[in-house]
């Protein structure tokens, strides 16, 4: 009856060895992940375009190189939509000034492109959505 005891014991105990070694090892790769993201540009991640009610409009993923001062690149996704081929892309067009941001892609083939022009504030970035002659006001947020 001890043996069994103690080897209960030890197996306890080295489970929580197991677990304790993978969350060292989690952590190591979480630090190894934010140092990474530290050494990025301030845009480079995904950012959601959200309408005045909040509902999200386009998801983006841009890469944003280390310095922020080498050219933009990213993707869209269509969030109003199921997920279906044409509704993720390239961004055509991702043109950074000193708080401005202007996004344009093209959603479809022959359409005309949607252009995302943003200002940088002190609640984020906010601006317009011009889509087909329509226009949206609208937020864009990490996330």
């Amino acid at each position: 009856m001890a043996i069994v005891v103690l080897v209960t014991a030890l197996a306890a105990a080295a489970r929580a060895q197991d677990i304790g070694a993978d969350n060292v090892v989690d952590a190591r790769i979480r630090a190894s992940a934010e140092a990474a993201e530290n050494l990025q540009g301030p845009l480079d991640g995904g950012w959601r375009l959200l309408g005045q009610d909040g509902k999200p409009i386009y998801a983006f993923q841009f890469v944003d190189k280390p310095g922020g001062g080498d050219p933009l690149e990213g993707v869209w996704r269509d969030l109003r939509r199921t997920s279906t081929p044409g509704d993720i892309g390239l961004i055509d067009s991702l043109q950074r000034r000193p708080g401005a941001l202007t996004v344009s892609f093209v959603t479809r083939p022959g359409a005309p492109a949607v252009t995302v022009l943003l200002r940088a504030g002190p609640g984020g970035w906010t601006g317009e959505l011009h889509d087909a002659g329509a226009v949206t006001l609208v937020s864009m947020r990490r996330g």
